[in-house]
């Protein structure tokens, strides 16, 4: 949730970003994923572009729909008809203001957003964002805060609005045009700009055999690549559900968005010398103790006992469904927790 996006233009775009991904990550932490052969990220005009510009050296890549989210019936039945609760305004007059100064609600207005993060770097993550964003309303909101200081400037063209943070980061956004913002820390966000415009990607080969096990490219997918470069470390001494983190060397996660529910698809890339077999059993063994775990929660069990686990290639495939039983129960309890 944002606490006071209304104060400034960045900090609701930017606040707006960093809880999607958190809900993103959230769905990833269901342990459901994928048991067939995946299309990859797909061809799209907005996918293509986003890839072009957003680090190519970067360890986590990901986007989610959000406005096939919005569409999705099972989510609005889950949710009880309230939408996404991307943002909560709740109580904020200046949030009601900067809507209405601005015609833009991230709620309704954000149709995609696409983030690229580097291990060990999480304030040089880096944004793209599709909707519908008036340039001049916003140009004008910003220009109009007293109690911000913005640094306005341009690169290549492009308007870019800058702010340093308490520890003296300095970040910002940028308006590419009236349907694509960009957003990071000052020189991510001009590398960004640099690259509007250009078709290379990130599509290494390492990378590009994991973007080739996404499922679904237009609903949401996280890809994660190097967890040895990225430092991940298991101890000795830690349980045997420890072995599949142990022996992962990458990860895709993906799911859709349905009208009955969201199937969620995956695949953990094992290190060379790892048994895919035996990762496969351990991540079934997992699965096995959440059934005890969840054992008086229905619509969690029924949950579990549609996931289906196998070994293939390189890695292991999961394959799940969350129902729209098990999101309202999900919804209910994250409300109760006054989170």
């Amino acid at each position: 949730m944002i606490t006071a996006p209304s104060r400034t233009a960045r900090i609701a775009l930017l606040g707006t970003f960093g809880a999607l991904l958190a809900a993103g990550l959230a769905l990833v932490a269901t342990g459901c994923t994928d048991t067939v052969a995946a299309p990859g990220i797909g061809s799209s005009a907005q996918t293509t572009d986003a890839l072009a510009v957003l680090p190519a050296d970067a360890d986590v890549y990901g986007m989610t729909n959000l406005a096939e989210a919005r569409d999705s019936q099972a989510l609005s039945a889950a949710l009880g008809g309230t939408g996404l609760g991307m943002v909560s305004g709740t109580g904020s007059e200046d949030f009601e203001e900067f809507m209405r100064l601005t015609g833009f609600d991230p709620n309704e207005d954000l149709d995609r957003v696409y983030v690229a993060a580097r291990e060990g770097q999480p304030k040089r993550a880096a944004f793209v964002a599709y909707g519908r964003f008036d340039r001049e309303r916003i140009e004008q909101y910003v220009s109009d805060q007293t109690d911000v200081t913005f640094e306005v400037s341009e690169i290549d063209g492009v308007p870019v609005y800058l702010t340093t943070s308490e520890d003296g980061e300095r970040g910002g956004f940028a308006l590419a045009n009236d349907e694509m913002v960009l957003a990071g820390d000052e020189a991510t966000l001009a590398d960004m700009i640099r690259r509007l415009g250009t078709t290379a990607g990130p599509a290494d080969a390492e990378l590009q055999a994991l973007f080739d096990r996404v499922a679904f490219p237009d609903g949401a997918w996280f890809v994660a690549r190097g967890f040895d470069r990225a430092g991940l470390q298991v101890p000795d001494d830690a349980p045997p559900s420890a072995m599949a983190a142990r022996a992962a060397d990458g990860f895709v996660v993906s799911m859709n968005f349905e009208g009955d529910g969201i199937p969620v698809r995956a695949f953990l890339q094992t290190k060379p010398e790892a048994s895919t077999d035996d990762v496969a059993d351990v991540v079934r063994g997992g699965i096995s103790a959440a059934r005890i775990g969840m054992k008086d929660q229905p619509s969690a069990l029924d949950v579990l006992d549609r996931v289906e686990v196998e070994a293939e290639g390189d890695g292991v495939r999961v394959e799940g469904y969350l129902t729209q039983a098990f999101l309202a129960d999900a919804h209910a309890t994250h409300r109760a927790g006054g989170r």
